[in-house]
């Protein structure tokens, strides 16, 4: 249901700092001015080193924190002039505080999402509990409407809260690290719903994460915060104009232009010409340089892979001076290489 006072589902940062003020009334700015904007079905995500601010901007916007400076505009109004019960029918958050209780259901904690509109005490409609079944199928937890909160696994209790957010019914959810603790699949899995929740429920999506690969999959928009300012586009857009390199300044890691990948700085001590036609060739080169060797496609060197494919499995030969080796895996290729790295 949308809005009727959030139509365009806008929401527009004006110059806004973020941060703290102390118990003396100083001003701790964590982060500013940034003006950047979400529109409406729009699914951004948000990356930065670890106190650079991530996690306090979602909560200014979400309007949990006060900011120290500039405007928060929902569609054309300012956050500060909407009453707090209404604020809760436009943005919902959904934070990485586990939900720890041994008295609440799938079914009761998703059932809160509906306290904007019935009040902490009031009772749900047949509409209220229409709209925590629909919550609870888009999220995928039908099945564990009766199970305690307490016995779900982490990716279970963070698609009931995201669940407990959708029953909320605001157009912008905020999720602060939705995939934190969760293995790969699981991580997948929660992109894939919120995914499915821009572009299917015309939901706009704001969310935090470490993980730059799945949110290059997932966003139509980055918000890289980096050194002191907030760079935003597409991830290709982001990718060509190098701005992914701000985030490793300084660090162990480094972005390829050229594989539009992350890796660790490696000294490479040796070349090895990677050659062939079979589509294990980029997986052989990147194998290559994590023990050592920088991988070119041609020119002089001690090294030369050939990769194939024989009875549609991969097969390498290695020359090296007068010896023409052949591996039936990267691994053993690697085994053996690792001597000369």
């Amino acid at each position: 249901m949308e809005s009727k006072t959030f139509s365009k589902q806008r929401v527009k940062l004006v110059d806004l700092r973020i941060g703290y003020r102390t118990a003396m009334g100083k001003e701790r700015v964590v982060f500013g001015p940034i003006n950047v904007e979400l529109s409406k079905a729009e699914m951004v995500g948000i990356i930065g080193r670890n106190g650079i601010g991530k996690s306090t901007l979602l909560r200014t916007i979400a309007g949990l924190q006060p900011r120290l400076d500039g405007k928060i505009l929902l569609d054309d109004t300012d956050n500060t002039k909407i009453p707090v019960k209404e604020m809760a029918k436009l943005i919902s958050f959904v934070s990485t505080e586990a939900v720890i209780t041994e008295h609440l259901t799938v079914s009761e904690l998703i059932a809160i999402g509906r306290f904007p509109y019935t009040g902490w005490f009031g009772k749900l409609s047949q509409p209220d509990l229409k709209i925590v079944h629909e919550a609870s199928e888009l999220t995928g937890v039908s099945h564990l409407m009766q199970k305690p909160v307490h016995e779900l696994s982490d990716g279970e209790r963070q698609r009931v809260m995201i669940a407990r957010a959708l029953a909320q019914d605001t157009p912008v959810i905020i999720l602060d690290e939705p995939t934190a603790f969760l293995d790969l699949p699981a991580r997948y899995e929660i992109l894939r719903i919120l995914n499915d929740l821009s572009m299917v429920q015309q939901k706009t999506i704001l969310f935090t994460t470490h993980d730059l690969a799945i949110a290059m999959d997932a966003a139509d928009k980055l918000w890289i915060m980096a050194d002191g300012n907030l760079y935003q586009g597409a991830p290709e857009d982001l990718l060509i104009n190098k701005v992914f390199h701000k985030l490793f300044l300084n660090s162990p890691a480094e972005f390829d232009s050229k594989t539009f990948s992350f890796r660790f700085r490696r000294a490479c001590k040796n070349e090895v010409t990677v050659s062939g036609e079979s589509k294990y060739r980029l997986l052989t080169k990147k194998a290559m340089e994590r023990i050592g060797f920088l991988a070119i496609d041609e020119g002089a060197s001690h090294f030369k892979i050939y990769v194939e494919e024989i009875n549609d499995a991969p097969a390498w030969q290695l020359h090296h001076h007068d010896k023409c080796l052949h591996f039936g895996s990267i691994y053993d290729l690697t085994k053996y290489l690792k001597n000369f790295s």
